[in-house]
């Protein structure tokens, strides 16, 4: 373990200054990258948001309360002149009737010609009247006594709404689980490439080392280490390629987990998996556990508090209203006039016609919902094929571990005896070094199987929804 840590922190430290060495678990790596993920942030916005929403549509169906108040300041006060017809009590029976001048000829009332009756006499009464320092005071409530169902309808909506944010949420916490996942174990499978690599270059010069002597007791040619020296080169230039390519990933885990960028990570996983895990258990779970599957769920149950909101708006609808109201600071010719009242209304719409308007838009809302639920039992069975592709795709990955250690095996064996063979001369540089090829080729490809594994493993969990529980 020391050793292979030393030779990652030389090739890294040939590429760029590192500072601050970070031991990265894969759960760690996780916490990380939930914590530093923007849209994360912006999907737990959102559920506060949807919250925020319900908690308005719970007073719905409670009583408003508002207060008033004007005030009216006027330069200039207003002034007219009133002339009104005076009013007599009849002498039978007591009631006030208008003072008319009779004619005594006919017992009728005269008229003038306007066409008017005239009155024996007239009241003047000049007016002035003074709304500077007016004012008008109020308190008001206002209580829905039945909306069509509308208020229940927007009730519901907003508790999916909350739901539908969380599942979103979710989602996307699954969606960046997948991606710390794929980054750690591809940068812990880099680094066993570059270990691969440094071992290449030290077992190509000792068989450099070893053709040289050879070449000058006389027991091969110099074209052997000549080919030895070429191999050399390109393994070296391999080691090289690994290192940047190390880097790189090193770089884009900084990114996704927040850490600095010059950071030395070491991963506390260095073997990725040494046998795969009993695979007994990876079955098809369908999609029920998936968030995004439990959004298009919402969504149609969206559309079905839709049609109900829809339908309210042509349903009759009743209110009620109380107010408390003072008015004060007019003059009338010099007199204050001051006024408070108590009003009540109750008020109610009953929708009778409207061409088919509610009909139309009710039948328009039951299409989208019916739209809705096309689009769910088409994702189901795409997110059914996702997870059981997802299923092979892994039990495929175990297999090939399998495979690829057998062939790391035979390969090992291949390189030892050929090397054998060789120093005693029963064997060519050229089969020496293609085993060597063949040893490398294998425990890369054993690598690479390894970490398909772990990611297969990760895609898998994720097409169940069931990645990081």
């Amino acid at each position: 373990m020391s050793k292979i840590l030393i030779i990652i922190m030389l090739i890294l430290s040939c590429v760029s200054p590192l500072s601050g060495q970070e031991i990265l678990s894969l759960d760690r790596c996780r916490d990380l990258v939930l914590k530093h993920n923007e849209a994360l942030q912006q999907a737990a916005n959102q559920v506060e948001l949807a919250r925020q929403q319900q908690a308005i549509a719970r007073t719905f169906r409670l009583p408003s309360f508002s207060a008033t108040a004007t005030g009216i300041w006027q330069d200039k006060d207003l002034e007219m002149e009133l002339i009104l017809p005076t009013m007599k009590p009849n002498p039978i029976t007591g009631e006030l009737e208008p003072n008319l001048m009779i004619n005594p000829a006919t017992g009728l009332p005269l008229t003038g010609a306007d066409g008017n009756p005239v009155f024996n006499m007239y009241a003047w009464m000049p007016l002035e009247v003074s709304l500077s320092g007016a004012y008008m005071a109020g308190f008001q409530m206002e209580q829905p006594i039945y909306a069509g169902g509308k208020v229940a309808a927007g009730n519901k909506m907003a508790d999916i709404g909350l739901e539908m944010a969380g599942d979103n949420m979710a989602l996307q916490r699954m969606n960046y689980l997948l991606a710390a996942d794929q980054a750690y174990w591809t940068y812990v499978s880099l680094i066993q490439k570059v270990t691969l690599a440094q071992q290449s270059v030290e077992l190509l010069e000792e068989v450099m080392a070893l053709a040289g002597n050879s070449q000058e007791v006389g027991m091969s040619s110099r074209n052997d280490l000549l080919k030895a020296q070429v191999a050399f080169n390109e393994a070296k230039l391999a080691l090289k390629k690994a290192g940047n390519g190390l880097t790189l990933s090193r770089l884009e885990l900084c990114r996704l987990t927040g850490l600095p960028w010059h950071s030395d990570i070491l991963p506390s996983d260095t073997h990725i998996v040494l046998l795969p895990v009993n695979d007994d258990d990876i079955t098809t779970k369908g999609p029920d556990r998936r968030p995004d599957y439990r959004l298009l769920e919402k969504k149609v149950s969206m559309e079905d508090q839709q049609i109900r909101l829809t339908r309210a708006d042509f349903l009759p609808q009743a209110g009620f209203q109380a107010g408390y109201q003072h008015l004060g600071g007019i003059k009338f010719s010099g007199t204050s006039f001051d006024n408070t009242s108590l009003n009540l209304l109750v008020s109610v719409k009953i929708p009778i016609f409207h061409w088919g308007e509610g009909f139309r838009k009710v039948t328009m809302a039951k299409i989208e919902k019916e739209n809705s639920l096309l689009e769910l039992a088409r994702y189901r069975q795409l997110m059914h094929l996702e997870a059981e592709q997802a299923r092979m795709n892994l039990e495929l990955a175990r297999e090939r571990i399998l495979l690829n250690e057998a062939a790391l095996l035979q390969a090992e064996e291949n390189l030892r005896v050929s090397r054998d063979n060789y120093e005693v001369r029963i064997e060519t540089m050229t089969a020496l070094l293609a085993a060597q090829t063949q040893w490398q080729q294998a425990y890369t490809e054993l690598i690479e199987a390894r970490t398909d594994y772990r990611i297969r493993e990760s895609q898998w969990r994720k097409a169940n929804g069931i990645l990081g529980q």
